[in-house]
């Protein structure tokens, strides 16, 4: 952007906004240390620093010592104050639903979840989401009006808006605008975005895969679902639904739960008691495991081929199964991708969805204090 001698608002936000992005990025900076980081004049740099911290974005802190004598007057330091607000991270499923409560670096402060029947009402789902936020906030000692911004996962296909355009799960799920519901009791702006592809988002930013940019993960659990990054961004396709790949018959998905049922040939069996029989070496429970992996891999493979990622994280329920599902399923997926991949176990669990639309709503808090532009 070309900044004319006209432009002295603009080019005074511009200069706070990275003032702001470099105390951001790092513990402390002295006045001097911003200066060299930021290219431009002292007295700018005080300047910006002296609105950022009338508007409690920043503080001065006190001088490090190393408990020796300073010679001379100590050099000011700042600090970005995280605590000057707060985001919310939603994850709304069929069973539950778990709020996570951060500060503006992503440090955790508090979390709640609550029990939800599957055949729950979607006015009824919101409203128990809507107390479980305030009730997290107050954990946390933190008010409504301390967030910043909402994010949300949730089963079902949803738009750039924050309408569910598709859901199959939840009754009454299809149509809810999620961000107004969401966004009027916290009096905040509202990212929601499908939970398997949050989920994703969620092991790179505090997960499994931290060192990879594309990234393919599975949910495994009740259904199986996938959900996509490319360069680190979830890929969410024109409707919102990149990786939709579960109600195709050919991928092996609809049938795979299955195998995890009535393993036993007696009607009864549950995944947890089949991957405890394997571990005894029962061989129905080998049988059905290898029927299982056939089909998860089956469905894994096609999107492999489809994006080529770095690395394939596998989450939900069933992948706490370890080395006796992550083993026959790189078995397979050796033999049906033209490369090797990666196949690594989620280190989130449960947490996943929650922390994805944490880092959700602190991309967009970010991008409201660090970009400026001409239009502001």
């Amino acid at each position: 952007m070309t900044v004319t001698g006209g432009d002295s608002s603009l080019l005074r936000r511009l200069n706070a906004a990275a003032v702001l992005r470099a105390l951001h990025g790092a513990e402390s900076l002295t006045l001097t240390q911003l200066v060299r980081s930021i290219g431009v004049a002292r007295a700018t740099v005080e300047n910006a620093l002296a609105g950022l911290v009338e508007q409690s974005w920043v503080e001065e802190v006190a001088p490090v010592t190393d408990g020796a004598r300073s010679v001379g007057r100590p050099a000011k330091r700042y600090r970005f104050r995280a605590e000057a607000g707060c985001v919310l991270g939603f994850d709304i499923g069929a069973h539950r639903i778990l709020a996570v409560v951060t500060d503006l670096k992503g440090e955790v402060l508090g979390s709640r979840q609550t029990t939800v029947a599957p055949d729950l009402p979607a006015v009824e789902r919101i409203a128990a989401a809507r107390a479980l936020g305030h009730r997290t906030l107050r954990g946390a000692d933190l008010r409504a009006a301390d967030v910043q911004a909402v994010g949300a996962g949730t089963t079902g296909i949803v738009d750039a808006s924050g309408v569910v355009r598709l859901s199959s799960l939840l009754p009454g799920w299809t149509g809810i605008d999620l961000a107004a519901a969401l966004g009027e009791p916290f009096g905040a702006p509202v990212v929601v975005g499908n939970d398997t592809k949050l989920a994703a988002l969620g092991e790179r930013w505090r997960g499994a895969a931290t060192e990879a940019r594309d990234v393919l993960y599975i949910h495994a659990g009740r259904r199986i679902s996938a959900g996509i990054l490319i360069d680190g961004r979830v890929h969410t396709g024109r409707h919102g639904a990149a990786g939709e790949i579960g109600d195709l018959q050919a991928s092996g998905w609809p049938t795979a739960p299955g195998r995890l049922r009535g393993w036993s040939g007696e009607g009864q069996g549950d995944a947890e008691e089949l991957f405890t029989a394997v571990q005894k070496g029962d061989p129905r429970a080998m049988a059905a495991l290898e029927r299982f992996a056939d089909d998860l891999a089956q469905g894994i493979a096609a999107v492999i081929l489809s994006v080529d990622p770095e690395l394939v994280v596998l989450g939900g329920g069933i992948s706490q199964a370890g080395h006796l599902l992550l083993d026959p399923l790189r078995r397979r997926l050796l033999r049906q991708c033209l490369f090797p991949v990666e196949l690594v176990a989620s280190t989130l669990g449960d947490r996943s969805v929650a922390l994805g639309a944490v880092r959700l709503a602190l991309d967009l808090v970010e991008r409201q204090l660090f970009e400026v532009s001409a239009r502001d």
